[in-house]
This record gives structure tokens, sequence and C-alpha cells, in this order.
């Protein structure tokens, strides 16, 4: 479940975030100069930060670095928790839909007096260091950048002799296929596909490449009543060709790689991001192939974007700055932690990282490399950072997804319903 910062969910969540109790990493040592690093992931993201953390801490004797994590769904809540209570960690894994109202809330540090000294981005591309701005201001660095993608059991797609997704298939067709496999394979319970309409990186695929937005320059919504309820409408019929997976299968998803429709085998396809097809493959025997998402024409505008991934942010509470910002150039910008941390948090756009970690990737993770270079003309500009109120109206799609699936809702009800909702939302942000 994702949480935004309006003042109603900043106290419910902190509320609610007391009585979970964190999970560190390791236990903390008495030092002179403690950090804390608080990020999402699974148990092999957290193995590999292990290992880069102990080589910055070899690197800088007196800095201890202890290591919290928490499933996505949870990590907001705590984080808000921590942040309301005057102990929020030292360095912080930030997510694109939270930055800006972060940041515009005093909560993290900016980053600028530290260019070109403890923290040098020359080698990154100006729009990937400067979609981590808001206002003006650097307030976070990303691992590098990342895609929608579709994946897809292709073992699956084989044995029911179905025409699996590919580069340039566009929806009617995907939709076509999807029902087919449902028809066709051998499996029990098994559909073409995950139901994406929850997805707000699937809708703002789709909204591209009608030269549409989730928002505009000014933070505003760039789509309307009609748009959400085109969206809706879309998947409201796969469900009916069951080309996708059912609602009360698809509630069984709860955003992690462990309750994908791939990994509990429900559906041969999924709408996830580039740097999930390591995680995806580990979850499952079968062989997961990376695709791009469907098109809505063959002559349609790009869709895909290359996103800056995973950043990270510093606390501006953090009583050690400079320490805190140099572990934060050491894991996005050290050749010997990009090795240790992989594509895993996303593709360095650095070309220098990109050759460091070149010949140590695992087949998954060059996958997804390659997957995101083979994109092509499918790649579009990178849309205006996100406003402050936009993690709330990704909750929104989700929740409103959910009533349209179980038809408590029609599409176009839902539509007018997302677009009234989502202006309350950024209006109050």
């Amino acid at each position: 479940m994702n949480y935004s910062l309006t003042r109603r969910r900043w106290l419910a969540g902190a509320l609610s975030g007391l009585a979970v109790a964190p999970l560190l990493t390791r236990a903390a040592f008495a030092q002179d100069r403690q950090l804390r690093f608080f990020w999402w992931g699974n148990q092999e993201r957290l193995a590999r930060t292990e290992a880069a953390m102990d080589v910055f801490m070899a690197q800088n004797p007196g800095v201890s670095v202890t290591g919290e994590t928490a499933p996505f769904d949870d990590f907001f809540t705590r984080l808000a928790t921590q942040v309301v209570g005057g102990n929020p960690p030292d360095l912080i894994q930030m997510d694109f839909r939270y930055i800006a109202e972060y940041a515009g809330r005093g909560v993290l540090l900016d980053l600028d007096p530290y260019l070109g000294n403890v923290l040098d981005l020359s080698d990154i591309p100006t729009d990937q260091v400067d979609a981590n701005r808001v206002n003006g201001k650097l307030y976070g660095v990303s691992f590098g950048v990342n895609s929608a993608a579709m994946l897809i059991n292709q073992t699956a797609w084989d044995e029911a002799g179905v025409a699996a997704p590919h580069h340039g298939m566009t929806y009617e067709q995907f939709a076509e296929n999807c029902a087919r496999l449902t028809q066709a394979t051998p499996r029990s319970n098994v559909y073409g596909t995950s139901d994406a309409s929850g997805n707000d990186i699937a809708f703002e695929n789709w909204l591209k490449q009608q030269n549409k937005a989730l928002y505009t320059a000014d933070g505003e919504l760039g789509y309307d009543e009609n748009d959400a309820a085109g969206w809706f409408k879309l998947w409201a019929d796969m469900r009916q060709s069951k080309a996708c997976v059912p609602a009360d299968i698809q509630a069984l998803e709860q955003g992690t790689i462990d309750t994908s429709g791939l990994t509990l085998g429900h559906s041969a396809s999924t709408f996830m991001l580039a740097n999930q097809i390591g995680p995806q493959q580990a979850a499952v025997t079968e062989t997961i192939v990376p695709v791009p998402l469907p098109r809505i024409s063959d002559d349609a505008a790009p869709g895909h974007y290359l996103r800056p991934a995973t950043r990270l942010s510093v606390a501006a509470q953090t009583k050690h700055p400079d320490e805190a910002v140099a572990l934060l150039a050491f894991l996005t910008g050290n050749p010997e932690a990009a090795k240790l941390l992989g594509a895993d948090r996303g593709i360095p756009s650095s070309p220098r990282l990109a050759k460091a970690i070149a010949a140590d990737l695992k087949p998954a993770e060059k996958a997804s490399v390659e997957f995101v270079a083979s994109l092509g003309e499918l790649v579009g500009a990178l849309p205006p950072p996100l406003p402050p109120g936009a993690g709330e109206v990704t909750r929104l799609v989700f929740e409103i997804s959910q009533q349209v699936a179980f038809e408590s809702m029609s599409p176009t009800d839902g539509g007018a319903a997302l677009v009234q909702g989502a202006r309350d939302l950024l209006s109050r942000a």
C-alpha cells in the first residue's frame, strides 16, 4: 500500500506505523559517526547492499552504517512515522512518486552544495540529474535508468502454442492472444495476463502514446474523464473475454515479486519495470522474457521513456550530513559498489559504471540492460517531475480500478471518480 504525505495520510501513517517494528539487517555498533540507511527490496537486494556497506565502512574508519529494510507496501508508512517522530534515517531510498512531497516538507537535504566535490555527476545525462530536482534544488541521485516493461512467461506461451507478446504488438492483438492463451493452455486457472488497470506506470505508457500524460509541467492532471474511462474499459473488456485474470485473482497481487501473477502462476504476462526482470526470474523456474508494453496503434507516439531509477536521498535532520552524502555518492557512483549492487536498482546511465558492471551481470540483469537498449523508437521524452500528491493519486488509481474490476463501478463512473479524486488530492497536497 502506498502513502503520500498529505496531512491526513501523514498522521495516519505515523500512528499505524508505530505498531510495526522495523527490521534491522545487522546490529548497530558504537562508533563516532553512525548512519542509518532505510530501503525497500527483497533478500538479494539486502545481501548486495550489506556487502556494499561493508566496503564503505572499511574505507571510512569511524563511520558505522546500519541497514533497515521494509516491503515497499509498508515503506512509506514507516518512513512517515520516523519523520514525524523526529528520527528519520540518514539515507533514504526514495521513490519518484514521493520525492517532491518529502522535499517540499523540508525532510530532504539539498545536495547542490556537494556537487563537484563529494558528489560527481558529470557523466550522467543532465535530464536524469534534473529529474531529481524539486523547485530547482537537487534532492536525490538515481542509480541509473529504468523503463516500463512487460514480463512474460515464455514457457507458458510456447506450451499453449500462442504467439507471445512482442515488440510492436498492439493492445488489440495483445488482448486477442491473451484470450487465446487462456483457452489453449493446459494449465489450470491461468490467464493470458495480469490486470494492469490499477498500474499507474502502464496507464502512463498508454496515455503517452496518445500524446497525453499523468501530469502536466504545472503539476496538473494531464488526462480527462474520457481518457480514464477508456483505460478502465480496455481492461473491463479483457476481463470479459478472459484475456486477463478476474478481480478476485488480481486481488492476490500485493505489488511484490512474491505475489506477482507470474510467481503465483495465475498469468503468463504482467506489467512491471525493467530492473525487476532479475528478481522475477529468480522467483520462478520457467523462462521470463521482457518485452515492450503493447501499442495502441502502429503509429502511436512513444509510450516508454528512460525514467530515473530508484534514487537515494539524505535526511535534512541527519547529524552527519557529510558522511551521509559520502555514502550516497559511494553507493550510486563508485565502481566497486556498482559491481556489488549490479543493475538491481537500475541500469547505470554513467558509461563509467556501466562498463564496470558489464562483466559481472547475471543473465537476467543483462536481459534488462539489453531490453532497455532495444526499445529504440518506442522511447520518448522524459516527463516533468511528479507533483506533490502523486503518490496518493497512484493509490487512488489502484483503488478505483478494483471497484471497476469487481463491478461496483462502471468504467465511465470510474473515470469520472478518478479525475475528480485526483484533482482533489493534488489541490490539497
